[in-house]
């Protein structure tokens, strides 16, 4: 290949007939509601197992015979105190993220994309028009990887998987219709 056929980075750079007519369709990118789903089941049934492992740490404090305080019967009650206590902490965050990634949307249409990365009562817009689009960023944060749609104005939207199920998904589509390649940094 040489250097001709490459799209030149940048605002409108590169935007050909196959990109026009990406963009003509309207496209709305929402998480998935099964695994929407699974993330609240999850919830619920570390709940419940928080809630089984209580009684068994009950079992240890309290046997149904007088048994007399080892060393294992002190260590049993303490691991299933901690598994209890962490399985129990682990529902309300995953209720909450999976409420958060419920009103995640994205919209891509002919005048450009329209992110809300916000909740009902508290959202979080931002539109960039295509030309307005000047950069696509990815960089490994952690566990996940983190997307960074940039404007030409300075305006910046934020993405993980924590956000949406497939963030690699929707930089690739935003990068298409714009005419931008993602880079790492």
């Amino acid at each position: 290949m040489s250097e001709s056929e490459f799209p030149v980075a940048g605002p409108a750079a590169g935007v050909d007939a196959h990109i026009a007519s990406l963009r003509a369709s309207a496209v709305i990118l929402r998480n998935s509601r099964m695994l929407l789903a699974v993330v609240f089941i999850g919830s619920f049934a570390g709940a419940v197992m928080a809630l089984l492992m209580a009684v068994m740490v009950c079992t240890f404090l309290f046997p149904t015979q007088a048994a007399p305080w080892t060393l294992d019967r002190f260590v049993g009650t303490a691991m299933w105190a901690f598994a209890a206590f962490a399985t129990g902490s682990s529902c309300p965050w995953l209720w909450q993220m999976g409420r958060a990634m419920a009103y995640y949307s994205v919209r891509l249409d002919g005048r450009g994309v329209d992110l809300n990365l916000g909740t009902r009562k508290k959202p979080n817009e931002l539109f960039l028009a295509w030309d307005q689009i000047a950069e696509i960023r990815r960089r490994r944060v952690g566990n996940s990887q983190e997307y960074t749609v940039g404007g030409s104005d300075g305006s910046q939207a934020r993405f993980t998987s924590y956000t949406f199920f497939r963030p690699k998904k929707v930089a690739r589509l935003i990068a298409a219709r714009a005419g931008v390649t993602i880079q790492k940094g």
